[in-house]
C-alpha cells in the first residue's frame, strides 16, 4: 500500500459528528448515487465485552478532487486503508466549525487518474 492522498478535508454533515473521535480512527469510503464519496464511521457496540452490533455513521463526505482521484476505487471496492490524520475542534477555529482530515492508503493502480 502507498498513499494515495496524504491528507484530505472531510465535509462534515453536521458539527457534531466530531464527537467521540481520534487519530487514526479507521474509516471506510462509500460511492452514493449522486457520486459523492461519503465517509463512514463504525460505532463500538455501547455493551460492555464487545457485545452488541456496532453501528455505520456518516461523518461527512469527500471535496471534489478528492472525490475524482478515488471514484475509481471506491467504485471497485479496492482496499483502502483510511485513517484520521488531524482534527481541528471548533472552538479553535475562528468560523466556528469543526474540522476533520483523513489520509488514504492503497494500491495506486487503482485510482484514476486525468490521463486514464
Amino acid at each position: 500500500m502507498r498513499p494515495l492522498i496524504h491528507k484530505a478535508s472531510v465535509k462534515l454533515t453536521s458539527p457534531d459528528r466530531t464527537k467521540n473521535i481520534s487519530l487514526g480512527d479507521p474509516l471506510t469510503l462509500r460511492l452514493q448515487k449522486d457520486g459523492k464519496i461519503s465517509v463512514i464511521r463504525a460505532s463500538p457496540p455501547k455493551l460492555p465485552f464487545g457485545i452488541g452490533m456496532s453501528r455505520e455513521s456518516i461523518l461527512g463526505h469527500l471535496g471534489d478532487q478528492a472525490t475524482e482521484l478515488l471514484k475509481h476505487a471506491v467504485a471497485q471496492e479496492a482496499r483502502l486503508r483510511v485513517r484520521i490524520v488531524e482534527i481541528e475542534p471548533a472552538y479553535l477555529r475562528v468560523s466556528g466549525d469543526a474540522r476533520v482530515f483523513i489520509s488514504v492508503w492503497g494500491d495506486p493502480t487503482n485510482v484514476q487518474t486525468n490521463g486514464s
